[in-house]
């Protein structure tokens, strides 16, 4: 009774229990209601008094975002016992949340001035060039040790940020900013619903209806922002004909989202996102016009509903601030046509 492997295997499925039954991410939220709701009553005010009104935009709120990403998906990760199978996917995936969020960084800091070494310059130069590189490599270390589950895990992982990195900074690409982060936070919720063991979501794929509610939301946010965001209003189609059409697609929804919730498939959960995005498509394009700064409340909505699913509360409340700066008052009537 008093082996160590005894021992341990009781002391992971007591963790295990407890995590099932025990949802982090929305005991994390509720614990931070209180903060989260002076920022979004206070936010404009004390936004105005520091000047940070005219500061925020929708393109800081991405780029600040995907930062953030980038940062969870560095020191989130690394529950190796517990991967099923032995075999995994997760670093691949991980390698690609790490790339197109460096890709997209890197294309946001060109106008940040490498390190250069001048060669016989004076030491002064030379030292700053030397402290540049070092402190670069230095961030370079958490990088590594996020995937050591294989030995080619860091190499895999530090290979993604600095190619990211490079091609940002040296290939004249536009990347459309709320697509960029609307993949990365669908690549994020889809790692979570792979293996939630790696994550601290779950243990072993047993989740609670509060998980899968959780993930079905932001799936069916993030959709709801692309759409409004990138589908333009035109009234094209037919009104008896949309009407069918729509009662079609909500059916497809909805069926989805019944299946997501009895299977915890991450194919279901695409399809429910996919079908979920047609919906909204379809609305939008049905649409005369669009109300004004309705593409910035749902992106602020789907941030905040991101923020709590990975459990950091900064991207919450950043994506509240975002709503209490641009006055998301009236968000609810003007999106109740996407339905």
């Amino acid at each position: 009774m008093f082996q160590d492997s005894m021992v341990v295997n009781s002391a992971i499925s007591a963790f295990n229990n407890a995590a099932i039954v025990a949802p982090a991410f929305f005991w994390n939220a509720i614990l931070c209601a209180p903060l989260f709701i002076v920022i979004y009553m206070f936010g404009r005010v004390y936004g105005k008094k520091l000047g940070l009104d005219g500061f925020m935009n929708s393109s800081r709120v991405v780029f600040w975002n995907i930062v953030m990403i980038l940062l969870w998906t560095v020191f989130m990760g690394g529950n190796y016992d517990v991967l099923r199978d032995g075999v995994s996917l997760l670093p691949w995936v991980t390698a690609g949340i790490l790339f197109v969020s460096c890709l997209f960084l890197g294309t946001r800091t060109r106008a940040v001035p490498l390190p250069i070494w001048y060669g016989n310059a004076c030491a002064s130069s030379a030292r700053r060039w030397v402290v540049n590189v070092a402190l670069f490599l230095l961030l370079l270390v958490p990088v590594g040790f996020s995937d050591t589950l294989y030995w080619w895990g860091p190499i895999l992982q530090i290979g993604a940020v600095c190619v990211g990195l490079l091609i940002g900074r040296w290939r004249d690409w536009h990347i459309h900013s709320v697509s960029c982060m609307a993949v990365l936070m669908l690549a994020v919720t889809i790692a979570l619903l792979m293996q939630p063991e790696y994550f601290r979501f779950g243990q072993l794929g047993n989740l609670t209806p509060v998980h899968l509610i959780g993930v079905m939301m932001t799936g069916i946010l993030v959709a709801a922002m692309v759409a409004v965001d990138v589908v333009p209003a035109h009234g094209r189609i037919h009104n008896s004909a949309y009407v069918k059409l729509k009662w079609l697609v909500r059916f497809g929804t909805a069926l989805c989202m019944v299946l997501f919730l009895l299977t915890e498939a991450v194919p279901i959960f695409i399809a429910t996102t996919f079908m979920a995005f047609v919906l909204f498509a379809m609305s939008v394009w049905h649409a005369k016009s669009v109300a004004d700064g309705l593409a910035h409340k749902m992106m602020g909505i789907a941030v905040v509903m991101f923020g709590i699913l990975v459990n950091v509360p900064t991207i919450t409340a950043l994506g509240l601030f975002w709503l209490a700066v641009i006055k998301s008052d009236g968000a609810r009537s003007d999106a109740r046509f996407l339905l």
